[in-house]
């Protein structure tokens, strides 16, 4: 079952610190939990996230202007691809950690990761998604 949801996405790299909200949908399906939204940040043009996560990580995926699949392990290092009307990058992410804390899809997830674009690092962003049941 789908349940309306509001987001509240939060993402520090450095110095910079961005906060965004969002109106999606939650529902789980087998083991995991998806979370639909459309991303709320002009800079990535008309572009659908999906967050998808169980026990194992996160996985992140933009369709839209922007095409992109990360995967999130915490202690693990993943591949994963950044495509745009500019072209396409081979993306390297070392998950440091993720915490959550969630009831039924609910609640707060973060995690924080190394970025590495065509082996040179990025920098280290942290991430919290805040997820709750949207008030009719």
């Amino acid at each position: 079952m789908k349940r309306a949801v509001r987001i509240r996405i939060e993402s520090k790299t450095g110095a910079e610190h961005q906060v965004h909200t969002a109106e999606g949908e939650l529902y789980r399906k087998n083991d995991a939990y998806y979370l639909r939204y459309a991303e709320p940040d002009p800079a990535w043009g008309r572009t659908t996230v999906t967050v998808r996560w169980d026990d194992d990580g996160i996985k992140v995926m933009r369709r839209g202007d922007v095409e992109s699949d990360l995967t999130f392990r915490s202690g693990t290092r993943t591949y994963g691809t950044y495509a745009m009307p500019q072209g396409r990058l081979e993306l390297e992410c070392y998950t440091n950690g993720i915490e959550r804390r969630m009831t039924d899809g609910l609640g707060t997830m973060s995690w924080s990761y190394d970025l590495y674009t065509d082996g040179t690092h990025a920098g280290r962003i942290r991430l919290r998604l805040a997820i709750e049941e949207a008030s009719h």
